[in-house]
């Protein structure tokens, strides 16, 4: 069951999770070499980072329905269809990633402060994202669909470097599937922007 906690939304920790995956994403330029990789970053780490995502994906809808209540206005049907879909995949991918972690070998997730990237910058962040999301209903479809431009690419990119590394058949069956699931949201999303600033101009 999911812990209400809007506190912790995907935009609030985006700039967290970069800072901690940023070692992994470097690892796939083809200028970084095998031994260098094993320096940049363990893969617990990555799967930290991994973890945090989904976790707060999966808040999509209860996002969503907090700023139908809060401006008594709603988005598009297929921008609700896309991003319930996205919530619901990200809380069952959670689901089957933390129950995997404990198959050997097993996974130790991290727990990240808010103090390594400021708090400072957090709260400003969560402020500016507040405000956006909840009172400025005419840009919420358009802001949230951005937000998850960031977000789904990343996560689909975590997930295939993180399949390279990972000896593990059943949590590299998961990370590939996660990788192209995610990939095709990005792509879903991509169009919808499309589509919702057209609709618009």
């Amino acid at each position: 069951m999911k812990k209400l906690n809007p506190a912790s939304s995907s935009l609030h920790k985006l700039l967290l999770v970069f800072c901690i995956s940023a070692t992994l994403i470097i690892s796939d330029s083809p200028s970084v070499n095998a031994s260098a990789r094993t320096m940049t970053g363990t893969p617990s780490t990555g799967y930290s980072a991994l973890k945090i995502l989904l976790e707060d994906e999966q808040y999509l809808t209860f996002i969503r329905r907090t700023q139908m209540i809060v401006t008594f206005s709603g988005i598009s049907e297929d921008s609700v269809r896309l991003i319930d879909l996205i919530s619901d995949s990200s809380e069952q991918d959670l689901e089957t990633l933390e129950k995997l972690a404990m198959h050997r070998p097993a996974i130790q997730f991290e727990e990240f402060s808010d103090d390594a990237i400021g708090k400072a910058t957090f709260d400003a962040l969560r402020m500016t994202t507040a405000k956006e999301f909840f009172f400025e209903a005419d840009d919420f479809e358009k802001n949230i669909l951005l937000s998850q431009l960031k977000v789904l690419r990343l996560i689909s990119h975590l997930a295939k470097q993180l399949a390279l590394e990972e000896t593990n058949n059943k949590r590299k069956d998961l990370l590939l599937k996660m990788s192209d699931r995610y990939e095709d949201y990005y792509q879903q999303v991509n169009a919808r922007i499309v589509i919702t600033t057209a609709n618009k101009s």
